[in-house]
């Protein structure tokens, strides 16, 4: 299913962003529903998919035992499509029945590659939502 800007607008990582850069990313994107239970996510594998939390619970382990849970709307999973060496550090999985905004990996990596403007606004707060992991997490292994 498609995503219209009106979904997105509001969500904190996408804050700074000009009306033609959403839509930019909305044309990536796609709504899907996901079950509890499902793995989104594996640890060790190449990141194939940048994912935005719509509804539901998600739990990201990781390989020292550590997990962290998401529950808001606007969280992100998946910081790894555009973080090197672009494999997924932990394995996320549905925790509740809920929908997650996903964008192709490659397509997303090459969207921000190709406008420095956007990829400075993205990595900003990516890189904002990694540093405030990190304390919950230790050292990840990648």
């Amino acid at each position: 299913m498609t995503v219209d800007i009106g979904l997105i607008e509001s969500l904190d990582i996408l804050a700074d962003l000009k009306y033609v850069e959403m839509e930019q990313l909305t044309s990536l994107m796609r709504k899907m529903k996901v079950t509890e239970g499902e793995v989104i996510t594996r640890r060790g594998d190449g990141a194939h998919a940048f994912f935005i939390v719509f509804s539901g619970d998600f739990m990201v382990s990781f390989n020292d035992g550590r997990a962290i849970t998401l529950h808001n709307k606007g969280d992100i999973i998946g910081c790894s499509t555009v973080v090197a060496p672009f494999n997924y550090t932990g394995t996320a999985t549905a925790l509740t029945n809920g929908e997650v905004l996903s964008m192709p990996g490659q397509d997303f990596l090459s969207l921000i590659k190709s406008d420095p403007a956007l990829s400075d606004k993205i990595m900003k707060k990516i890189n904002m939502i990694i540093s405030e992991r990190s304390p919950f997490l230790g050292t990840v292994t990648r």
